[in-house]
C-alpha cells in the first residue's frame, strides 16, 4: 500500500518574482561591496590615498553608509513572500514560513508602482515577523488571485485603506 499524501490545498503566490532579487541579491551585494570600501578607508594608509583617507571625505562616508544600512534594513530586507488561499494565506522571509489568517488582518494598505504595488497587512496583534506584513506584490498575480476567490477579494476590499 502506497502511503498518503497528506492534502496541501492550492494556493497562489501573489509576490513578485522580484521580491528574492530585493529582499536578497541587492542588500547582499550592496552590503559587501560598500562595507568592504568603508573599512579600507580606515585601514589604507592616509599617503597611499590621500583624498579619500582624509577625515573630511571618511567620516561622512562613514554616517551615509551607516545611514543607507539602516534604510536597507527597514525597508527593502522586510520584504516577504506572500501566498495566499481561500481561508488563510502563507507568509516567508524565506527562512522562516507561517501560516495566516484573513480575519487576523486589521487594515491594508496599497502603493501602486507600475506593473507592482507594495501591499501592507496591519495585523490585530504582533506575531512572528512583528505587527505588518509588508511584500510587493504583482498587480496580474493579485488579480488573477482574486478572480479566482471572489470571497476573499470582497473580505480584503472592506479592509484597504
Amino acid at each position: 500500500m502506497k502511503p498518503q499524501i497528506p492534502h496541501r490545498p492550492m494556493t497562489h503566490r501573489v509576490s513578485s518574482n522580484f521580491t528574492l532579487f530585493f529582499k536578497l541579491f541587492i542588500p547582499t551585494v550592496w552590503i559587501v561591496f560598500f562595507t568592504s570600501f568603508t573599512l579600507s578607508l580606515f585601514i589604507i594608509s592616509e599617503q597611499s590615498l590621500p583624498f579619500l583617507t582624509a577625515p573630511v571625505f571618511k567620516y561622512p562616508f562613514l554616517l551615509a553608509f551607516l545611514f543607507f544600512l539602516g534604510l536597507i534594513y527597514f525597508t527593502i530586507m522586510q520584504l516577504k513572500r506572500v501566498e495566499m488561499a481561500g481561508d488563510f494565506y502563507i507568509v516567508s522571509n524565506y527562512f522562516k514560513t507561517l501560516k495566516l489568517y484573513y480575519q487576523d488582518i486589521q487594515y491594508i494598505k496599497i502603493i501602486s508602482i507600475g506593473r507592482l504595488q507594495i501591499m501592507t497587512f496591519k495585523l490585530k496583534g504582533k506575531g512572528s515577523f512583528g505587527d505588518k506584513i509588508v511584500f510587493l506584490a504583482s498587480k496580474q498575480l493579485w488579480n488573477i488571485f482574486c478572480n479566482s476567490h471572489p470571497e476573499v477579494k470582497s473580505t480584503l476590499d472592506q479592509l484597504i485603506k
